[in-house]
């Protein structure tokens, strides 16, 4: 298992990364890889990568496949010496290897499809291993090139490597070097960005969330350590295609989600440890409001927009948003430390025994009364109000998404149908608020824009009234997890 971080650095700092490592006296070391996959690229659509790479004289096979979360990853060194000829990959080589031949045959068959040259990498690695409370930890600096056939991508990045002792040593080690060259944490691999330039592409699809299956025997702290690593799957790729500037209007719509996810994780199940940072819940904040303006009008352009335009003849084009202004808050050095606390946390060792079923009980019942003592009065409520009831709403359905294992599976159904349709009125009563303070903006410039103005003022008390009294549909008798 590889336990590694990746980092991309600005290209201002790499000259004193170097004089760093050269201090240290680092070695240096030529790193050229060939990738191989089916034509198809059933490999990558997998998240595995075969390679083979000289290092320096010798040559090395490897086998690399996705593990638990971003931080560590499968890997498997078949060590091919000094070759008086360039070896050709052989997959016969992992015979003796059980787990990888069986991963292998899942994918491509038995006998294993025929993998075809994609892409090379050209690396100069400056690299030195540094001790760190007892842990040994290797830092290097990549510089090099990713190249296809029909076109070439810069690599210029850092990598930590744990070589030996804990994971959380080889955070905090990290997070030094974050803070001193502005390093921005990058889970894509040299595989992921090889093989889209091999397609043309710039950005992997955007990542949703994964399904979570929590045991019953797991105590309450474990159990948030697994959902904040999920949440950190969702947000780390989307989070990525922001920082990079590639991202595409799904990466920060589910960014938006994994970052909603993991604050309603945070704030109802606070007490099942004791080691929760409160500073998480405001860091978190802060980032998912920078990237609210952008989601808000691609949410608009989809939500309410078509809406509009089917009862009138109007053109309604909003300015293009600046997506790359957004990049910033993804790549600064608070937030990468921020990633690296969550992971500090996931990777603790010490952990409260408290049993999970009661403090699923206690969090879920907490947040479902707010909600129940608005249903009767949700149409009384300020605006305000109602939208902090659509929180709510959201947050619940979260929280359940999370622990959904637990419980039969048609109870939790029964509920989650019960709670779909106030979510969705709930959803486009807000896009209507949403939609009346971006068309207040615009009215004065694109007169058509009083129109829709006019339309969504008329809509929300509709709305408001059929969200009302689908919340009335609800019982304290619909508790499933007591």
């Amino acid at each position: 298992m590889e336990i590694e971080l990746k980092f991309q650095l600005p290209a201002s700092k790499k000259k004193s990364v170097l004089l760093a490592l050269n201090k240290q006296k680092a070695q240096k070391i030529r790193l050229q890889a060939k990738y191989y996959d089916t034509a198809d690229r059933t490999l990558a659509k997998n998240y595995v990568a075969i390679r083979l790479r000289q290092e320096g004289e010798h040559w090395v096979q490897t086998f690399k496949a996705a593990s638990k979360n971003h931080l560590q990853r499968i890997e498997e060194d078949i060590e091919l010496g000094k070759c008086e000829q360039e070896p050709v990959l052989d997959l016969s080589l992992y015979e003796n290897y059980p787990a990888i031949q069986s991963i292998l045959k899942d994918l491509l068959g038995d006998p294993l499809a025929p993998l075809e040259l994609q892409f090379q990498t050209d690396v100069e690695r400056t690299f030195h291993t540094f001790e760190f409370q007892g842990s040994k930890i290797e830092v290097c600096l990549d510089d090099g090139e990713i190249r296809t056939a029909k076109d070439t991508a810069k690599i210029c990045e850092v990598e930590c490597e744990l070589k030996q002792g804990s994971a959380r040593d080889l955070i905090i080690f990290s997070n030094h070097l974050v803070e001193k060259y502005q390093l921005w944490l990058d889970v894509r691999s040299k595989a992921e960005r090889g093989n889209l330039l091999a397609m043309g592409k710039k950005v992997s699809p955007a990542t949703k969330a994964k399904t979570l299956q929590l045991q019953s025997d797991f105590s309450a702290e474990q159990a948030i350590k697994l959902i904040i690593e999920n949440c950190l799957n969702q947000i780390l790729p989307n989070a990525d295609a922001i920082a990079g500037e590639v991202a595409e209007a799904d990466h920060i719509h589910q960014a938006r989600v994994g970052i909603r996810r993991l604050r309603s994780a945070l704030k109802h199940f606070s007490h099942w440890t004791e080691q929760l940072d409160p500073i998480w819940q405001n860091d978190l904040t802060e980032i998912f409001q920078a990237l609210g303006q952008s989601r808000d009008q691609d949410a608009i352009q989809a939500s309410v927009i078509p809406l509009i335009k089917a009862v009138s003849d109007f053109d309604f084009s909003f300015p293009s948003s600046a997506k790359t202004n957004i990049s910033k808050p993804l790549s600064s050095v608070k937030t990468t430390q921020l990633f690296l606390s969550l992971f500090s946390f996931i990777y603790s060792e010490n952990e409260s025994t408290t049993k999970l079923s009661k403090q699923v009980a206690k969090s879920l019942t907490s947040l479902y009364q707010k909600i129940l003592k608005d249903t009767s009065v949700f149409s009384e409520l300020p605006v305000e109000q109602q939208h902090r009831t659509r929180k709510r709403v959201k947050q619940l359905r979260y929280c359940i998404d999370f622990i959904t294992g637990l419980y039969p599976e048609k109870e939790v159904q029964k509920f989650l149908n019960k709670l779909q349709p106030i979510q969705e009125y709930l959803g486009f009563y807000n896009d209507l608020f949403v939609a009346e303070h971006l068309f207040e903006q615009y009215a004065s410039k694109q007169p058509q824009f009083l129109f829709a103005l006019g339309w969504v003022k008329a809509q929300q008390p509709h709305v408001a009234k059929k969200a009302a009294k689908k919340l009335q549909d609800l019982s304290a008798k619909d508790n499933f997890w007591e």
